[in-house]
């Protein structure tokens, strides 16, 4: 089950061991990775989920379920990163995931990034569990860059509503994803929480979506009866349906609403106070209907930050569905 895949050393005199999850034969196989932010505690938590479920499965301690396929996971990446509490690799600074493809004799953040893609490369699938930036919280939703039909397929069985389509920029080429993308990885990211936290609920619902994927791609077997499959809609957003709320002026940042809720056009998402007497300085609020995607968490604000992402609300079910486009 757990294997050891590097060892390096350090300046702290003990070695840096990184190490995967393998369960089932070798075939067509899934990989799932969390932990390039050490600060991005969702996806860790979820990938360690997975792992007792999985144990399970192949221990013969859940009769419910077969694994069929292979899955293996890379539970914490930035290892250093998530043992001091920060986003990027405390020696140099580097964020993990700008360090792709790697090189396996460079600096520590290059040689990692070598060996998760030299052991991911001959995946079929491949799933990054990844949460906000720093600040904010995002609303459990499926990021992609492409939509061609595997990826557009892979939305449907995760069973995430939520599918937003990403502009693609030069410093991507050197993120992970990319990768996965050019060496034809049917591949998503699924970004959920806040840095620095554990929402529970959250994890719960996107470890049942992983479960929904891998019966429906024939890597897990559940042999209980099937009850009417709901399939549920499935909406991608491209870039031009996102409406970035801004301030106009610095302050203290009060919310008035929940991330993930939906909202109508003018309502109130929160105000901005002044940090000293407390007045009211500006209300911000939504301009279309749609649904809060993304939330500021930290209150304080200046002139011109974001504090929302608003997705726009669909107007009939081929918006929905624009598997065509």
């Amino acid at each position: 089950m757990k294997e050891k895949i590097l060892t390096l050393p350090t300046p702290y005199g003990e070695n840096l061991e990184l190490y995967k999850n393998v369960w089932g034969k070798a075939g067509e196989s899934l990989s799932i990775v969390s932990g390039l932010q050490g600060d991005h505690l969702n996806g860790l938590f979820l990938n360690s989920q997975l792992t007792q479920f999985l144990d399970r499965v192949i221990e013969g301690l859940d009769p419910h379920y077969t694994l069929t396929g292979q899955v293996q996971t890379f539970p914490v990446v930035n290892i250093n990163a998530v043992q001091s509490g920060t986003r990027l690799w405390p020696l140099d600074g580097m964020d993990m995931d700008l360090a792709f493809p790697g090189n396996s004799q460079g600096e520590t953040t290059e040689a990692i990034a070598s060996m998760i893609l030299q052991h991911s490369q001959d995946s079929f699938w491949g799933l990054i569990l990844t949460s906000a930036p720093p600040h904010y919280e995002d609303a459990p939703h499926i990021q992609v860059y492409k939509s061609n039909n595997s990826v557009k397929k892979m939305c449907r069985d995760l069973k995430i509503e939520t599918v937003r389509k990403q502009k693609e920029y030069s410093t991507q080429k050197v993120n992970l994803f990319h990768h996965w993308q050019e060496q034809e990885i049917s591949s998503v990211m699924i970004s959920a929480g806040s840095p620095r936290t554990i929402n529970l609920q959250q994890c719960e619902n996107l470890f049942q979506g992983i479960l929904n994927f891998m019966k429906a791609e024939g890597i897990l077997k559940d042999h209980r009866k099937k009850d009417s499959e709901n399939k549920g809609k499935t909406r991608i957003y491209q870039p031009d349906e996102e409406i970035l709320v801004k301030t106009s002026t610095a302050g203290i940042f009060v919310k008035e609403v929940k991330v993930g809720s939906y909202l109508k056009q003018g309502q109130k998402i929160g105000e901005v106070r002044d940090i000293y007497s407390g007045k009211k300085l500006e209300e911000l609020i939504s301009s279309e209907d749609g649904l809060l995607i993304t939330l500021r968490q930290y209150p304080i604000v200046y002139e011109k930050e974001p504090v929302a992402i608003v997705l726009k609300a669909k107007n009939s079910w081929r918006e929905y569905f624009p598997w065509n486009r």
